[in-house]
């Protein structure tokens, strides 16, 4: 009977939290990789949920990139059940942060000191989405 290749969803969350905390440091592939002892192939595999993370290698990359491991399983689902709201919107936002640009993004509209004006971007980029 063959094994299931599909990865498992925890491994994809994981790994999309590890790529949206490198990006946000500016890090590429190739510098984690070596700051692991790794191949960029690796990273990209980890990055993609292909291939899961060990612990060790998930607290070397915590530490390398300064960050709580606890961070790359942020928004995933409670076994209580409790509601996913925030877990939800967790996702969307290390989507976002994983489009080329979105960091970017988000810091020039955090920058912005009007309210209105932050509006008026928020309404273009509405309006523009929905051309699409």
């Amino acid at each position: 009977m063959a094994e299931d290749k599909t990865p498992d969803p925890v491994d994809i969350h994981v790994g999309r939290r590890l790529r949206m905390r490198r990006k946000d440091l500016g890090y590429s592939q190739q510098a984690l990789a070596d700051a692991l002892g790794l191949t960029f192939q690796q990273v990209q595999k980890y990055e993609g949920g292909s291939n899961r993370i060990s612990a060790s290698k998930l607290h070397a990359t915590a530490m390398f990139l300064k960050t709580p491991i606890g961070f790359f399983f942020e928004g995933l689902d409670d076994p209580e059940g409790a509601d996913t709201t925030a877990a939800d919107l967790a996702n969307e936002m290390a989507d976002f942060w994983s489009l080329p640009g979105g960091p970017d993004l988000a810091r020039a509209y955090a920058a912005i000191q009007s309210t209105g004006m932050r509006k008026h971007l928020v309404d273009l980029a509405k309006a523009v989405a929905g051309e699409e």
